[in-house]
């Protein structure tokens, strides 16, 4: 998607008046939904079964994704791009920290279930995707308005229903700029609220943290104002002394979901990179076969396809990992 400073400045007022003058009759449905399922589920459904019953990532409303460094964030965070896809939503992602071209590479693997996926498998997910994914194609750094403004842009020309910003720390201020960090969130979630968008963004843990310890959200690195504006916030960690699990994936906050909070273990299936849990492995989203790991015939994977190296192992009860970008950044 490539967007001009032309493009970009008309969309610069996110809270403007003609957005928020509405008639009754465009809450209808939200009234009528609320009235006939209650806390409604209505919105997307996580890419695991155990939350299908109790909670949905609903438009107008922000979520936080958190995690140390290198606990696969961003490759949860794909999984769930692809779910909502899957659901008829369509999806910007705004990554500052990986290439389009990579972020690809690793949704042709979860969506077609192979370690290599064949050139059948990326037509399909290329024709399957059309008009439902776009990117930003910015590296390194953005500022706050500008960041608003692709949102803004987004819903307005494309109709997206789900905006991942990955991560917080790409933003245009220090790391401990407290009030910066308020700021971004603050119009973050005024974003999520008037474009009728759900937006997950992705932040860092407190530095320092044990890595072996399970997350509260109180570890979540920054402002006190980031979990406390956040409709919803997940954690996300490995676990390192139990070899039947790779990882871990707290709710630990559902403002508007009743019984929806809960920790749920994961394993990690390192031919497609999807985290699945116990006995609801990964479906492939495509017409392909699937290759490697669990969900094929391979029970291990040692992988070099000049995009990335994968190989993992564990021993004595703790987990040596040398991943790639494209597994757990």
């Amino acid at each position: 998607m490539e967007i001009t400073r032309e493009d970009l400045k008309k969309y610069e007022n996110i809270n403007s008046v003609s957005r928020q003058i509405r008639g009754a009759e465009d809450f209808t449905s939200e009234v009528m939904d609320y009235y006939m399922t209650g806390e409604k589920l209505n919105g997307i459904k996580l890419p695991h079964k155990e939350w299908d019953s109790k909670f949905r990532l609903r438009a107008g409303e922000i979520s936080l994704l958190g995690g140390i460094n290198g606990a696969g964030k961003s490759l949860w965070a794909s999984e769930v791009i692809l779910s909502a896809m899957n659901q008829g939503y369509k999806c910007l992602s705004i990554s500052l920290e990986m290439s389009p071209k990579s972020q690809l590479a690793r949704m042709w693997r979860q969506a077609s279930l192979q370690v290599e996926p064949s050139m059948e498998a990326g037509l399909q997910f290329t024709k399957w995707a059309k008009d439902k994914l776009w990117f930003y194609d910015q590296h390194g750094t953005v500022d706050p308005r500008t960041l608003m403004s692709v949102i803004r842009y987004a819903k307005d020309n494309h109709g997206v229903d789900f905006v991942l910003v990955d991560s917080l720390m790409t933003m245009s201020m220090n790391s401990d700029d407290w009030n910066g960090q308020k700021q971004v969130m603050q119009a973050l979630a005024n974003a999520a609220r008037h474009l009728d968008v759900h937006v997950m963004l992705v932040t860092h843990a407190r530095k320092g943290q044990d890595i072996k310890s399970r997350l509260s959200k109180w570890d979540i690195s920054g402002s006190s104002d980031l979990t406390n504006r956040a409709d919803v916030v997940f954690l996300l960690g490995r676990v390192y002394d139990d070899p039947s699990t790779d990882a871990y994936l707290s709710l630990c906050k559902a403002r508007h979901f009743d019984g929806a909070e809960m920790d749920i273990d994961l394993k990690l299936d390192m031919a497609s990179l999807n985290y699945y849990t116990e006995g609801n492995l990964p479906d492939t989203i495509l017409n392909t076969t699937p290759q490697g790991g669990p969900v094929g015939e391979l029970e291990r994977v040692a992988l070099n396809n000049n995009i990335h190296e994968i190989t993992i192992r564990k021993t004595e009860g703790a987990q040596t990992t040398a991943m790639g970008q494209v597994a757990l950044n």
